[in-house]
């Protein structure tokens, strides 16, 4: 089993007794682990959030990688939006991403690209809004989860987006005035397919219990 830990919320944010008291984030005990810092804004939660898992990626046994996010969850809105800042250890590039459930719609911007990339929201990976927002404050209360793992899936650009209007408002505002790109999904696997790796830009995030490798393919 796998504990997701929580840490103290953000100064001028109330918690719990029991959040005040831990004044740092415990040693991993376990090859993964999801340390979180939720904080309340005005019409979203937000939540500071890292992951160490073991990247099958890696040609070394039981390599530890560290996934850190940020996470919006918009209740009334519907949708959420990621930031997955540079990683410190490789394993991807730095992203926005937007899930868009009342368009069922996710974007990807790859901010080392400078590209927006969309794609059909893929629901058996990302967990709604409600649910997502629930996992997280679980966290909270010493929820236990099975042992994590990573999976992959594999998208390719198949044509231009010219009018990103039709998106919905909140992926025109991410992707507008970028190059934006439909993408088609072409497989999703648990076990890591290094070849497929070729010519493709990687983007690691979660949105469930899970680690999700994003490669985008056929990049114009």
């Amino acid at each position: 089993m796998v504990k997701i830990s929580f840490q103290p919320a953000v100064a001028g944010i109330k918690g719990d007794k029991a959040d005040k008291a831990s004044a740092s984030a415990p040693a991993p005990a376990s090859a993964t682990e999801i340390l979180l810092t939720p904080a309340r804004l005005a019409r979203d939660n937000f939540f500071r959030c890292g992951v160490l898992y073991e990247d099958s990626l890696s040609p070394q046994a039981r390599t530890q990688m560290e996934l850190e996010e940020d996470v919006k969850i918009y209740l009334d809105e519907n949708y959420e939006r990621i930031n997955v800042p540079v990683p410190q250890f490789g394993g991807g590039d730095p992203a926005d991403i937007i899930h868009d459930f009342q368009r069922g719609l996710t974007a990807y911007h790859d901010i080392s690209l400078d590209k927006c990339y969309v794609i059909e929201l893929n629901t058996t990976i990302v967990l709604p809004p409600r649910n997502f927002w629930e996992l997280l404050m679980n966290v909270k209360r010493g929820t236990y989860l099975p042992q994590t793992y990573i999976i992959q899936e594999e998208m390719v650009v198949t044509e231009h987006v010219s009018d990103k209007e039709a998106l919905g408002s909140f992926i025109y505002h991410l992707c507008n005035g970028k190059d934006t790109y439909r993408l088609r999904r072409r497989a999703t696997r648990r076990r890591i397919n290094k070849r497929g790796a070729k010519n493709c830009n990687a983007i690691r995030h979660f949105e469930n219990t899970f680690v999700v490798e994003t490669l985008i393919c056929g990049v114009v």
